[in-house]
């Protein structure tokens, strides 16, 4: 009979390093870790710990920002991609809470191919696909569309009016994209006026 891997060993694959230490329970069972095996040890006390459905963490700790961002992407599938302020913090936009301060992490995916929101993950379900910017090692929106993603969920105008004048003072995006983004997303127009 073979011996088992032991657990730390599938934490330092370069699929899992790679992925912050996060994976799905298909990667674990495609790197030969059998489901029996990822059950067993995410229940206490470890050595890991379940992030989401199917997402793992291989460790005890609470989860980093940093995983958990990358738990979101994994668990709403390989076209996912991080929107609204989670992207916006990533993108170095101060006017947005940092990715530890975040209770929700929003994720656009496309309409076809839904997951629904779970835990701390909000899933943003679209027919107009984005095109996928990497940025810090995470897939995101393009910054006028992770604009317009945030503006539902700032909560004040002054959020809102903070979060425009950063992007278009600090020349991130014109204010064209801005308002073309905003019409797509059928925002209302006092949100993107001059």
């Amino acid at each position: 009979m073979p011996t088992p891997t032991p657990p730390h060993r599938y934490a330092a694959d370069p699929l899992v390093v790679a992925q912050d230490g996060v994976a799905t329970v298909h990667q674990l069972m495609d790197l030969g870790c059998a489901s029996s095996a990822i059950a067993a040890h995410c229940r206490p006390p470890g050595p890991w710990r379940r992030l989401l459905p199917r997402v793992i963490v291989l460790q005890t700790t609470d989860p980093t920002p940093q995983q958990r961002l990358r738990g979101a992407l994994l668990y709403a599938g390989p076209d996912a991609l991080l929107t609204g302020p989670a992207a916006l913090a990533l993108y170095g936009l101060e006017a947005v809470p940092s990715p530890a301060a975040l209770a929700k992490v929003d994720v656009l995916v496309a309409h076809r191919a839904t997951p629904r929101s779970q835990a701390y993950v909000r899933v943003h379900p679209t027919v107009r696909p984005a095109l996928r910017v990497p940025v810090r090692n995470m897939a995101c929106a393009p910054l006028p569309r992770a604009v317009a993603d945030a503006i539902p969920h700032l909560g004040s105008k002054a959020a809102v009016a903070a979060l425009l004048r950063e992007v278009t003072e600090r020349r991130l995006c014109r204010p064209a994209e801005l308002r073309t983004e905003a019409r797509a997303a059928q925002l209302p127009s006092l949100w993107v006026s001059d």
